[in-house]
């Protein structure tokens, strides 16, 4: 099952997905700080591999419709559970603000730099340079997390940086394989959720045993639902269309939308030197 998107749909469904990635900042947050684990939220976010079965049982399972296991494992990693659970980690020690930056905010940085290496597409002189201003905005905010935040606020953002190139490395390699992109989200969601489930029941304290019901059907809502359906299936078929590049570029907008709603929400509001970094970046 392909699906086929204008280039104006695909912009248009580049920028829906920035906007639900910086509530998803605010919701991850959010969570880990009231009543949730990182590997709650990882969970939750991998139940939407229940909605992607049909898709994923109409190829072959033995070669995941000529995928091959080799490149599926591979994106299953880079885009799956242990990429969630580094960025879910991330918000046990920094604010919403540091997530958004060091997370989606460099998305671009790294997809730009792995289409370099492994696609050859050239790093023009402006793309360069906005690396630059990039690589400034984040020493800026980082150094700003440790003096206006909290001295752990490190361990955090390079977290957040770690799951950015992960996500970077996903984005090129759907290029790279030519996968079917609607075909690879059906296998990181089914992959996940069956490799991590048994984990979590095994190794962790679920949360839906002492949660409030509300916030664990939130979680589920916009973990499940949002997140690993709508907006990962927009972000992934417009790759093809767009490029890993410019795709990611939208990715740029998710520190707007994460810090403009964490600080009515989670009460996160940036110190100077940190919104210096985020203007930059």
């Amino acid at each position: 099952m392909t699906i086929h998107f204008s280039v104006r749909q695909a912009v248009l469904g580049a920028a829906i997905t920035s906007l639900i990635m910086g509530g998803f900042i605010v919701a991850c947050r959010f969570g880990v700080r009231e009543s949730m684990s990182p590997a709650d939220l990882t969970f939750y976010r991998y139940l939407s591999g229940l909605f992607f079965l049909p898709l994923f049982f109409t190829r072959p399972v033995r070669d995941l419709g000529g995928l091959g296991w080799g490149p599926g494992v591979l994106i299953t990693v880079l885009a799956g559970w242990v990429f969630n659970m580094l960025l879910m980690t991330g918000f046990e020690y920094a604010p919403a603000a540091h997530g958004a930056v060091f997370g989606p905010g460099t998305m671009p940085m790294f997809t730009a730099i792995f289409a370099w290496l492994i696609l050859g597409e050239k790093l023009t002189r402006w793309r360069i340079s906005g690396l630059g201003i990039l690589i400034v905005g984040l020493a800026m905010l980082g150094g700003g997390g440790v003096l206006e935040s909290t001295p752990n606020t490190w361990r955090g953002d390079l977290l957040f940086l770690l799951a950015a190139m992960f996500w970077g490395a996903f984005t090129v390699s759907i290029r790279y394989f030519e996968i079917d992109p609607l075909y690879a989200v059906a296998v990181v969601a089914v992959l996940s959720m069956v490799t991590f489930s048994p984990l979590y029941f095994l190794y962790f304290d679920p949360a839906m045993f002492h949660a409030p019901l509300g916030d664990n059907l939130f979680q589920l809502f916009y973990q499940g639902c949002l997140v690993g359906g709508v907006a990962v299936v927009l972000f992934t078929i417009s790759i093809p269309i767009l490029g890993p590049a410019r795709t990611a570029l939208f990715m740029a907008m998710v520190p707007v939308f994460g810090t403009l709603l964490g600080v009515p929400i989670l009460g996160e509001a940036p110190g100077m030197v940190e919104s210096a970094g985020i203007i930059l970046v």
